[in-house]
């Protein structure tokens, strides 16, 4: 089968302990799943391989998702971005990301909290600016601190309900998710969840249509029926599809049931990022937004972010309870695949290509171009 996309120009998108004290709010979280050394943060049957080093070259140089915005208003945040350990916190307002680690005696400053507009170290109480720069010991106030007493920072955005970093000079700008920030829709967000698997494996996985009628069967799957061929343009930032789809239109799971053809268009924002924007035969749209920030070379945080008009005073549990059962049917096989992630250096995968794969084969090629 013949895939006609364009190959995107590697310049496109590859331009080279909780403490509560009095006074101080709420204490950091390792509530985005750290994961321990083979234990995957307390997760059973987690385990954490390194990314390679050709992908890990390209992954530096762009946007992964690290936090909601809403999880470090209180209180900084751990993550782990391809093997590193990450602190995320708001100060004065703003967003920051940096090495979670203390220079002074190494403790995690997820583990801190905030004092004023300061990050504050669980240990001795070391303050820490936006910038990354100690600006108080209260052990010591009137000592001189060593300007190696610095936080090593990471580019910072906040857009669309999440809090996105970059280790290296970013390639492009994180993905333009806009539909979640108008104010005729109603919105909620689900997780982060961790998934036992590669990111580009919940990439693919996103943008396949074939497996509806099977893995979704007891949420939104139709009836088995054919799939509809689909075309990938590829763009600058990634790549879009558009393709009519029968599903079964309801958004509670115990919703009636009944099959309709809804016009899907997809928006893919390398290296993980997707939009699905669907519109239903009445009008009604629904936009779901997935991403997923790379742990390790298996293991992934998830995030997913949905919002939709017409559904006047509807309450959004029940559909966000639905669209957690949709993302759990996906987790259990993504997280059964072997291997569990994506050799893109390899000629030969031992996986074999069918035609309603167009995504995932231009998505390898785009990756293999950008390793070489």
């Amino acid at each position: 089968m013949a895939v006609h996309v364009p190959v995107l120009p590697a310049h496109h998108l590859d331009p080279r302990l909780r403490h509560h004290r009095r006074g101080h709010r709420r204490c950091g979280r390792h509530g985005h799943l750290r994961p321990g050394p083979g234990a995957g943060g307390g997760l059973s049957g987690a385990v954490t391989e390194p990314v390679e080093s050709a992908e890990l070259d390209v992954l530096r140089r762009h946007w992964h998702p690290v936090a909601r915005s809403d999880a470090i208003d209180d209180g900084p945040v751990g993550v782990v971005m391809l093997g590193r350990p990450l602190v995320v916190f708001r100060s004065g307002g703003k967003a920051c990301v940096a090495s979670d680690r203390c220079p002074h005696r190494g403790s995690p400053l997820s583990m801190g909290s905030y004092d004023g507009d300061c990050l504050m170290c669980p240990y001795h109480g070391l303050r820490y600016a936006a910038d990354g720069r100690c600006v108080a010991f209260p052990a010591r106030p009137e000592a001189r601190l060593p300007k190696r007493l610095t936080l090593d920072t990471l580019h910072t955005r906040e857009c669309h309900g999440l809090v996105w970093a970059c280790e290296g000079e970013p390639a492009a700008d994180p993905p333009d998710w806009g539909f979640y920030d108008r104010p005729d829709v109603q919105t909620f967000q689900i997780g982060p969840a961790r998934w036992d698997v590669s990111a580009s494996r919940v990439a693919e996985n996103f943008n396949d249509i074939a497996h509806f009628s099977t893995i979704h069967r007891v949420t939104f799957g139709p009836s088995d029926r054919p799939v509809a061929p689909q075309e990938v343009t590829a763009t600058d930032t990634g790549f879009t599809s558009n393709i009519s789809v029968f599903q079964q239109y309801r958004n509670t799971l115990d919703g009636a049931v009944e099959e309709v053809e809804a016009a899907y268009c997809y928006d893919f924002t390398f290296p993980f990022s997707s939009m699905l924007t669907i519109t239903y035969p009445d009008g009604e749209i629904e936009c779901i937004q997935m991403t997923a920030l790379p742990e390790s070379a298996t293991s992934s945080l998830v995030f997913q972010q949905s919002a939709r008009t017409n559904l006047g005073n509807d309450p959004l549990e029940p559909w966000r309870d639905f669209q957690d059962a949709v993302n759990e049917e996906d987790k259990v096989i993504c997280e059964a695949l072997q291997p569990r992630q994506v050799s893109f250096g390899l000629d030969n995968t031992g996986e074999v290509a069918l035609p309603t794969d167009v995504f995932s084969i231009a998505y390898r090629r785009l990756w293999k171009s950008l390793r070489s």
